[in-house]
């Protein structure tokens, strides 16, 4: 049976990590367990209500980065398909922060988020949209071998030192995951898909920074998912 997919534009949430981290806490039940996959340090910040609600919080991640968590009741320096091995059906609950488009393998991860949740268990995420043009062109420099070196040229050298990691934007669109989770064996998934400017300005060349203003009005305008920059999603796994 195909996978029921909904999909909504919804308004651009002023502080979008902590508006996805509300939705997950809700999606959780209170006093359940949560795998915060690549959870590293949080260097999106944490996730408070998710951490109230959860009686079990645990953190994965291959960076060493994982082990400074401090939000987590466990912290495993591990890919998700290696942990998901030794950890199946444990999770009421998994969320990966701007995770999916560092995924080379969409199959292996996805089938790994299936592994670790309990039937009906959710799997959620926020992550770059692959059709909007940041993502696009994200995906060519990619493809490229260029991300790098345009990074670099965009942003402090040092903040690429720190905190990138090569993208992949082999499951950043509507089609695609919805595709992979199907197969892993996910029931339905919802989208919300959202746009806002100030997320995207900072790599622009400052001469073309307001057409980020311009796109964000039109798409809005045509009521249009895939013109969106971001995407959050919740994916039910099946029983």
């Amino acid at each position: 049976m195909a996978i029921a997919t909904t999909v909504t534009v919804t308004p651009p949430p002023p502080r979008p990590v902590r508006h996805f981290a509300s939705w997950v806490a809700e999606s959780a039940p209170r006093g359940g367990s949560v795998l915060n996959v690549g959870g590293g340090c949080n260097a999106s910040g944490d996730f408070p209500r998710v951490r109230r609600r959860a009686a079990c919080l645990v953190a994965v991640d291959p960076s060493a980065r994982v082990l400074g968590n401090s939000d987590a009741d466990e912290r495993y320096q591990l890919t998700l398909e290696d942990f998901s091995v030794e950890h199946a059906d444990r999770f009421d609950v998994a969320f990966a922060v701007f995770v999916m488009e560092h995924v080379s393998d969409p199959v292996a991860f996805t089938e790994a988020a299936a592994r670790v949740l309990k039937p009906g268990g959710v799997f959620m995420a926020i992550t770059l949209n692959q059709w909007h043009y940041f993502g696009l062109t994200t995906w060519a420099t990619s493809r490229l071998g260029l991300d790098e070196w345009v990074l670099r040229r965009v942003r402090d050298p040092r903040q690429v030192d720190e905190y990138h990691f090569h993208t992949e934007y082999r499951i950043n669109s509507i089609r695609s995951i919805s595709r992979h989770l199907e197969h892993a064996g996910f029931s339905d998934v919802e989208f919300r898909m959202w746009d806002l400017p100030r997320m995207y300005e900072p790599y622009l060349p400052e001469r073309l920074t307001g057409l980020a203003t311009v796109w964000s009005h039109a798409a809005y305008r045509l009521r249009r998912p895939n013109l969106m920059g971001h995407l959050t999603f919740k994916a039910v796994l099946g029983n």
